[in-house]
């Protein structure tokens, strides 16, 4: 099975899980870029950006497949209410209340501008390809900035 393919069957898998939460939330990441058609090969994961609140109502939906003590890789470049849950297809990372350090200060992950696509019963959040770009500017690790050149 495809990655684009894998994407979708997951999010299908939990999409009566995601229509029970009240908070917002939007796909971000590599993720999201294979829903916009950009030419990324493969993905481990589904990167869910969502309020602490939203991440705390998943940590309680999806239970059954949170993992209880995750490792972060990047602690000194992120922080948030972080959950991973290891689903049969591909994992899901949850961000709540992400925050990027820049400069030496925290500052807040939004997405300012996004589309919505519809994936069996549910409608998702992506951002527009510009605002993916500023996201990976953002995050500006290696991986983000060559990633950049996909929007060519």
């Amino acid at each position: 099975m495809e990655i684009k393919e894998r994407i979708i069957q997951t999010l299908i898998e939990i999409a009566d899980k995601f229509q029970k939460i009240e908070s917002e939330w939007c796909i971000i990441g590599s993720s999201a870029m294979i829903l916009s058609d950009l030419n990324l090969q493969d993905t481990s994961d589904i990167d869910i950006l969502t309020t602490k609140a939203g991440s705390n109502e998943l940590q309680h939906l999806l239970r059954e497949y949170m993992e209880t003590t995750p490792e972060t890789k990047e602690d000194e470049l992120f922080r948030s209410n972080f959950s991973r849950f290891k689903l049969p297809l591909m994992d899901l990372e949850v961000m709540g209340g992400l925050q990027v350090k820049r400069n030496g200060r925290w500052q807040d992950v939004d997405v300012e501008d996004f589309y919505e696509l519809s994936i069996g019963t549910m409608t998702v959040k992506i951002p527009t390809l510009d605002e993916q770009k500023r996201l990976l500017l953002l995050f500006g690790r290696d991986k983000d900035l060559k990633r950049i050149k996909l929007f060519k």
